[in-house]
Order: structure tokens, then C-alpha cells, then sequence
């Protein structure tokens, strides 16, 4: 859900910080607000995706916790 994906770029966009905030290494940029209701499941599922291969990629894989129930997507 957005705000759950938020939180977890806020955390990403921390270590992209500390990397040195090289352009481009920053972390994919969530489908929230607006973006939201204008994109398809399967987009956001694709940028999903992005998100935790750029954390794998990044050594932060645990900043991309296991989501409960209630903050998954269903769409």
C-alpha cells in the first residue's frame, strides 16, 4: 500500500544518502499519491519488483520487509 512503500523509500533514499547520492544509483521512486490511482496493477508490481532488486543490489534487503496482510496490494 503507499504508505507502506513510502516509508520503505524514505529508508532506501537513507542509504542512497550515505552512498554519496550518486544520480544514478538512487532507488526506483514509488507509485504513491496521484501516481496511485493512474497506474495499473501491473506496473506497480513491476516498480515493486525494482524496488527490491535495487535494495538486494544495495545490501539493504532488509529495509524490504516481509509485509503483513493488511499492507499488500491487492489489485
Amino acid at each position: 500500500m503507499p504508505m507502506k512503500w513510502n516509508e520503505i523509500y524514505t529508508s532506501l533514499l537513507k542509504v542512497w544518502e550515505q552512498m554519496g547520492k550518486d544520480p544514478k544509483e538512487k532507488p526506483p521512486v514509488p507509485l504513491i499519491l496521484a501516481a496511485w490511482n493512474e497506474t495499473p496493477s501491473l506496473a506497480k508490481l513491476h516498480r515493486w519488483k525494482e524496488t527490491i532488486a535495487w535494495a538486494e543490489n544495495h545490501n539493504c534487503s532488509d529495509l524490504v520487509r516481509e509485509l503483513k496482510d493488511e499492507e499488500k496490494f491487492r489489485g
